[in-house]
């Protein structure tokens, strides 16, 4: 009788665990089909408000460069709106750091060489800096006190001509990165030089690019490209979660694209090279690309292209690494974490870094 009960109690036990065990495995199951449910809802949402997103494309002077901007918004008011602040922004900036301009900072900075330290405005300081860094980062290659150079080429002005080597040797005493004088807490900058001046184009339009695409991410654009000349910075990739396609001009046939570069994280991808800016005399070609230690044009490149996770990044990189040469610039882009280059000689042999491999078409590929 004892033993019955035992057994009936035991059965009574399994038969709760097993309803337990069901009530809990259906608890589970409900669980997981709430999750896909709202999984498939967020989904849907998400695919809603891209595709409500429409490509809007804007072009405008700035720089000295045709400056395009493709991003995507909801709406055409909204896109526009944001156009205008872009714009503005990107012009009061130039016009802080232009060497052109007479109003700007660098031009104050730059006539009172010699005499005295000029307060200037936070974003010059930062620029200035930022150049500063780079130039230690390259160990001179690329120089923001190159200008009385540039000047007696001819490529501010355009009056191209060769210099004498004893032009050359003589501004080579006003040219030296490591002489600039800053005061950060009195935001003041000294050339202590008569003579020396400041010229902030190797990184300007990628500052003033990256200044871009803050105020756009400010603004709730997830998704957009600015190219000012050359100069592209990115923000994320398009809304399908495809990547921007970047053609990097071939630097002998004219409208002939070399290579394409993927690329869909916010980031920059620049290039410089021989092409862009240029004379030639008794079939020579000379460029703008000048080298600080020598006085004449970069021989060793006639392109780089740079990948980098800011545009002032990858300005000043590309400039520097077309005075550097094949070794030691991509000794340099292997060192610095986020940075790849394309870099190509004066035979047309491409050089890519070990990063870049697989984000880059080369012609004949599929």
């Amino acid at each position: 009788m004892a033993l019955a009960w035992l057994h009936g109690d035991k059965a009574e036990r399994d038969n709760k665990e097993e309803k337990s065990f069901l009530s809990h495995k259906k608890r589970i199951i409900l669980a997981v089909l709430v999750v896909l449910i709202l999984t498939a809802l967020i989904l849907a949402g998400i695919a809603a408000q891209f595709s409500r997103l429409k490509l809007f494309d804007y072009r405008q002077l700035l720089m000295d460069t045709d400056v395009s901007v493709q991003l995507y918004a909801g709406t055409s008011g909204k896109a526009g709106r944001i156009r205008n602040e872009l714009f503005d922004e990107m012009g009061r900036l130039e016009r802080l750091l232009s060497y052109t301009d007479r109003s700007s900072d660098v031009t104050k900075i730059n006539e009172a060489a010699g005499k005295k330290a000029v307060q200037v405005s936070p974003e010059t300081m930062e620029a200035t800096r930022y150049a500063l860094d780079c130039a230690d980062l390259c160990e001179g290659a690329y120089d923001p006190t190159i200008a009385p150079l540039i000047e007696i080429w001819g490529f501010q002005g355009e009056c191209f001509r060769v210099p004498s080597t004893e032009e050359i040797e003589d501004s080579g005493s006003l040219i030296g990165y490591t002489l600039v004088e800053i005061d950060t807490a009195g935001r003041k900058i000294f050339l202590p030089r008569p003579g020396m001046a400041l010229d902030l184009g190797g990184i300007a339009k990628g500052y003033i690019v990256d200044r871009g695409l803050e105020l756009l991410s400010r603004a709730g654009i997830g998704h957009a490209l600015i190219n000012a000349g050359g100069d592209i910075g990115i923000l994320g990739p398009k809304p399908d979660g495809s990547p921007w396609r970047i053609g990097v001009k071939h630097p002998r046939r004219e409208g002939d694209i070399i290579a394409v570069i993927s690329w869909s994280q916010k980031g920059a991808v620049v290039t410089s090279g021989d092409y862009e800016r240029y004379f030639e005399m008794e079939g020579m070609r000379y460029h703008h690309i000048l080298d600080p230690g020598s006085g004449y044009p970069s021989r060793v490149l006639i392109s780089a292209t740079v990948t980098a996770p800011t545009v002032v990044e990858a300005d000043a990189l590309a400039t520097a690494i077309m005075v550097m040469g094949p070794q030691r610039g991509l000794a340099l882009v292997e060192s610095l974490p986020g940075v790849e280059a394309l870099l190509i000689t004066p035979e047309l042999e491409l050089l890519i870094s070990s990063g870049l491999q697989d984000l880059i078409e080369l012609p004949g590929e599929k």
